[in-house]
């Protein structure tokens, strides 16, 4: 069976403009569950590792869990989820 998420990101990687320009995207989660990293597209279109604690254009990670990125900003959290076609 195919991994749903894998999938995914095989035929956005492959697809003309599937990405937002000059956004930061979230483009996925890896590492064990207590300790998920996420990988990010930044505006420029430089692809980006990234842990809590790290620092975007968007804001500050505070937390990553299943569901994707929480960012701080201005004293307020907000989610960076996962693109999704």
């Amino acid at each position: 069976m195919a991994n749903t998420a894998q999938t995914t990101a095989e035929s956005i990687a492959t697809q003309k403009d599937a990405l937002p320009d000059r956004r930061v995207t979230l483009i996925g989660l890896f590492g064990p569950q207590d300790a998920l990293q996420g990988m990010v597209r930044l505006s420029s279109g430089r692809i980006k590792t990234v842990q809590p604690g790290a620092r975007l254009p968007i804001g500050r990670i505070v937390a990553i869990d299943p569901d994707g990125l929480l960012v701080e900003r201005g004293g307020t959290v907000g989610r960076l989820p996962i693109l999704a076609n």
